[in-house]
């Protein structure tokens, strides 16, 4: 399975996984789009995800149950971010003690 590509042609637009379905439609046509920045920020924020994702770094979304909500809520320190909670607590857990502190907004 490759990487979906955006595929247009006139006023529509389909991403597409398939490359044979890829073929087919540019020998119909359709062009690869590319899609546009939405915000002002759209770029910084595509570079610096790029670049993260080169040095290693792991984006997680983390839904979690209502039931748990409060336990971590509690376990939270006075100002603490959720990032720093995460990381305190693996410590504490004696995975790592020389773990880095992070900065999310670089």
């Amino acid at each position: 399975m490759m990487k979906p590509k955006m595929m247009v042609h006139g006023s529509l637009a389909r991403c597409i996984s398939s490359p044979e379905e890829v073929e087919r439609l540019l020998s119909q046509g359709w062009l690869i789009g590319a899609p546009k920045a939405k915000t002002a920020m759209a770029k910084r924020m595509r570079v610096t995800r790029e670049r993260r994702r080169a040095e290693g770094w792991l984006q997680l979304d983390l839904w979690l149950p209502p039931d748990v909500i409060a336990a971590v809520k509690a376990a939270k320190l006075p100002g603490e971010s959720y990032e720093a909670l995460f990381i305190r607590l693996v410590k504490k857990l004696g995975a790592s003690d020389d773990l880095p502190q992070v900065n999310i907004l670089n």
